[in-house]
């Protein structure tokens, strides 16, 4: 019996029109190969617990502000991916808090994610140039293949 070639793919999105394009290719190979979809959302430098007397913060740490953070996340993750899934499609949903490329790639070597699915494009302009492309570091030093989607009307340029 040959081994499954997918178990768990993480879905990554930012919630950009490239990311819903990813969604849909993410979706479908889940579906195809009855993987868990892990759906991975990194709120950028954003910490999702109290800090520690070592963590400096320039503002003060307001729970409610968190929890009103993480529920946007939800409501959003709700209605733009979860309606579209099949009814017995297994998914699982991280919310992370932090550098965007580091919580990535910490959480798909921590759960062994064996395909990586996100858009080709995050960030634009200066703070593309000053930052980088979270696409590209993922795809230089995840544990795994990634996949990089294109929007369809960059794929006709």
């Amino acid at each position: 019996m040959a081994e499954q070639l997918y178990r768990n793919i993480a879905f990554c999105t930012d919630f950009s029109e490239n990311a819903h394009e990813a969604f849909v290719t993410a979706r479908d190979l889940a579906e195809r190969y009855d993987a868990t979809l892990h759906i991975i959302h990194v709120m950028i430098n954003f910490s999702l617990s109290p800090p520690t007397h070592a963590t400096y913060m320039p503002i003060e740490y307001d729970p409610s502000f968190v929890e009103k953070v993480k529920e946007a996340a939800m409501e959003a993750i709700q209605d733009h991916y979860l309606g579209q899934m099949k009814e017995n499609q297994r998914y699982k949903i991280h919310l992370l808090g932090g550098y965007a490329a580091t919580e990535i790639l910490n959480v798909t070597k921590e759960l062994d994610m064996d395909l990586i699915v996100m858009g080709s494009r995050g960030l634009t302009g200066l703070a593309h140039v000053i930052f980088g492309s979270t696409a590209d570091r993922v795809v230089r030093k995840a544990p795994c293949s990634v996949l990089t989607v294109r929007l369809k009307k960059e794929k006709e340029e």
